[in-house]
This record gives C-alpha cells, sequence and structure tokens, in this order.
C-alpha cells in the first residue's frame, strides 16, 4: 500500500511542515515523557514538585490518548 500527500507550496508550508516533522514532534513528546518518568522514580522531590510533574505527566497521557497518539509505537 501506497500514501501519498500533495502540497501546493508555498501556500500549504504549514500543512507540509506538520506532516514532515511528525516523526520528530513525536521523539520529542517520548523524550519530554521519558524525562518526567525519570524525574518522578529517581530523585527525591518536594511535594509540591512532584505533584505538579505528575500531573503534567498525567495530561500530556490524556492528550496524547484523546488524539489517538502512541509515542510508543
Amino acid at each position: 500500500m501506497k500514501a501519498i500527500l500533495e502540497f501546493n507550496l508555498p501556500e500549504d508550508n504549514y500543512e507540509f511542515a506538520n506532516a514532515t516533522n511528525g516523526s520528530k514532534m513525536r521523539s520529542v513528546l517520548w523524550e519530554l515523557d521519558q524525562w518526567m518518568r525519570a524525574k518522578l522514580k529517581f530523585e527525591e522531590l518536594p511535594d509540591g514538585q512532584y505533584d505538579a510533574i505528575k500531573q503534567t505527566r498525567d495530561q500530556l497521557r490524556i492528550l496524547l490518548n484523546d488524539e489517538n497518539i502512541d509515542i510508543y509505537e
């Protein structure tokens, strides 16, 4: 199976950038998730900081899930 995306440049430059940078964006989200995981798992953090990172990581996962984005696939 093939998929061909076609863009009218420069008019569709925004859409083109989104299509061609999607894997980079996914990688950045994965790195951010892993950074938060490491902070929560391996560092002794003050309660407020721990809670803020935990809440941020939970919200990131909710947003990704809502858009059916799996950063681990």
